[in-house]
């Protein structure tokens, strides 16, 4: 990485495996929880459980804040993957609207949102920049909310000294191939908390804690094959993201002096790990349409996109259909459906010489329009 290596010790973990003939955790095999020790070990957690996706962990960490129809989760506008887990349990998601430049939640208005039906809140570190959380963890301890991080896009971020997904009670963490950590698919859930993890691991379908009594349950099991991958890949990862990082500041860097062009950035003590590199289109100001910037990005062959999902979370039909016309009306987070039509984004996980074109190349947009 920036362009992906899978070699010779990934071969070998995997060759352990199939030896071994214990492909599942549940036929005695031992790879899901050496991977699962070493990345809790890796971000300072206490426990990690093994997934089939951070979907799964999302899903089941809901299941574990106790989440049922009429009940509420406090979840970030930009985006849409909390809230839909949300509905998976019949909850109902509340969006708290997103800062200008951080994309994240606003902690300033999260306990106006709360009510004597709100569970738990999910906040996404969006893009790998970490969101307040010596801010948001204090308001929902006072309310006795489980707090759940999405740290997808935030592998080995770090905010005021601690890593994301370790702040609140559980951190959902992404494999799917275009994260940082890809192992083709699946996802691990953190926490500090041991009932917590027994809880979580028997939705995960696995042995790991035997105290938890069987019950209803879903079966979201990592196999021993991808567990051996990730064990050879977690070595690699800080390396790799700081070649993300670099490439994030290289970018960065093109737009400092662009006046319509705002980069993501903050809060502070905050390291973003640019699983995607973020910046707000602020060109109507300028006279500047949308299309004429999207059009010179093509001429030039600048490889960011423009908009996102172009809609805030809230907006996208899964929500729309599902709950009363009015539930979630326009202007409800005003900064969000401002600011993710006019996201730009580009992804961090191409070789330097790429990245620098790249940014020779947005260079020149802005020259051209400013």
């Amino acid at each position: 990485m920036p362009v992906r290596r899978f070699g010779a010790e990934e071969l070998r973990l995997l060759k352990e495996v199939l030896a071994s003939g214990r492909l599942s955790v549940l036929g005695g095999g031992q790879m899901q929880g050496r991977f699962e020790r070493a990345f809790a070990a890796a971000h300072g957690a206490r426990h990690a459980v093994a997934m089939n996706s951070a979907m799964s962990v999302l899903h089941a960490s809901m299941m574990v804040a106790g989440v049922g129809p009429g009940d509420e989760v406090l979840c970030d506008p930009v985006c849409v993957f909390g809230a839909q887990a949300v509905l998976y349990e019949r909850g109902t998601p509340v969006f708290v609207d997103c800062q200008p430049v951080t994309f994240n939640m606003d902690p300033a208005q999260l306990e106006d949102k709360i009510t004597e039906r709100t569970k738990a809140l999910i906040v996404t570190h969006v893009g790998g920049l970490p969101a307040e959380m010596d801010r948001i963890v204090p308001i929902a301890r006072k309310h006795k909310l489980l707090v759940v991080e999405d740290a997808a896009h935030a592998f080995v971020a770090t905010y005021k000294g601690r890593h994301a997904g370790t702040w609140g009670d559980i951190g959902s963490f992404s494999f799917q191939m275009s994260k940082q950590l890809g192992l083709g698919d699946g996802g691990m859930a953190l926490t500090n908390r041991q009932r917590l993890a027994a809880a979580l691991a028997l939705h995960a379908g696995a042995p790991t804690f035997k105290s938890v009594a069987h019950g209803v349950h879903h079966n979201y099991r990592m196999n021993e094959q991808t567990a051996a991958i990730g064990l050879a890949q977690l070595p690699k990862i800080r390396k790799a993201v700081a070649e993300l990082i670099r490439i994030g500041e290289l970018w960065d860097a093109a737009i400092a002096d662009c006046p319509w062009l705002i980069a993501q950035r903050g809060p502070e003590g905050a390291q973003s790990t640019y699983h995607l590199w973020l910046a707000t289109f602020e060109g109507a100001r300028r006279g500047i349409s949308r299309k004429r910037f999207v059009e010179c990005l093509r001429q030039h062959g600048a490889p960011f996109n423009v908009g996102y999902t172009r809609r805030a979370a809230y907006q996208h039909p899964v929500f729309r259909k599902r709950f009363p016309k009015g539930a979630y009306p326009r202007g409800l987070c005003p900064n969000a459906e401002h600011m993710v039509p006019r996201m730009v984004m580009g992804y961090t996980m191409v070789p330097l010489e790429s990245a620098r074109r790249a940014a020779d190349a947005l260079r020149a947009v802005i020259d051209e329009l400013s």
